[in-house]
């Protein structure tokens, strides 16, 4: 397992949110102002899962395609799965920019996909960026230990955004603000909320069938303006 911060949230589960329209109207600005990933993180990806054009590998939850665009020169194909459409057609406008033509491009979410993927395809990795706290965790790790080579594995990436980590007085400002036009109960989507479970990702993991886990943490550095920043808030579904 892959993290980009060590301080890994506790994952959430689904309440009334539909996963549908959890990030509507959001995509645009997940294009634009999500910050992408270091390429420290796609070269760990390509050494620990032995990656090459043989490989094919998953992309679950992946939103606009930050990790399917970095990874798909590496190996075969990408399996890029996610439930907005209109993420999907962000994602297939980035790859036509970058003339890649081996990333597949899935409408459909984490409990579907023992449907949505064929064991026969030996898939050996799957990558969950930024996703796994909307998921189903324990299931989707069955559903994937079934789906997965032997040797391959999960590797859950998870960062921080301008609200996440150490209290600071500018966070706490971007926090306030949100509450104040949108509540103390965090919004999910257009008509749902958001919870929070107490596990980590990391026991989760620990307690699946996929052994050997690891937590590696890479430091990245990050200017957040004014500007960005907003548009970063207008990229998360409770802003949706």
């Amino acid at each position: 397992m892959h993290e980009t911060n060590p301080e890994i949230p506790p994952g959430g589960h689904r309440a009334t949110w539909d996963p549908k329209d959890v990030f509507t109207g959001t995509a645009r600005f997940y294009t634009r102002y999500r910050p992408s990933y270091p390429d420290k993180v796609i070269h760990l990806l390509r050494e620990s899962f032995a990656l090459n054009q043989k490989s094919r590998v998953i992309d679950l939850g992946c939103g606009t395609g930050q990790i399917a665009l970095k990874l798909a020169p590496y190996v075969r194909e990408v399996i890029a799965v996610d439930p907005q459409e209109e993420m999907l057609q962000e994602a297939q406008n980035a790859a036509s920019t970058k003339q890649l033509s081996n990333i597949r491009w899935v409408n459909g979410e984490s409990a579907d996909i023992l449907s949505l993927i064929r064991p026969a395809e030996d898939i050996v990795l799957t990558v969950i960026a930024r996703a796994f706290h909307w998921m189903d965790r324990e299931q989707t790790l069955k559903d994937l230990y079934h789906l997965t080579k032997p040797g391959g594995g999960v590797a859950i990436v998870v960062d921080n955004g301008p609200m996440d980590g150490p209290e600071i007085p500018w966070k706490a400002v971007i926090k306030e603000t949100v509450k104040k036009w949108l509540g103390e109960e965090r919004k999910a989507g257009t008509s749902g909320t958001y919870t929070h479970q107490p596990k980590l990702h990391q026991k989760v993991l620990e307690e699946s069938k996929f052994g050997n886990m690891k937590t590696i943490s890479i430091k990245s550095e990050r200017t957040w303006s004014i500007g960005r920043i907003i548009g970063y808030i207008y990229s998360t579904s409770y802003v949706s």
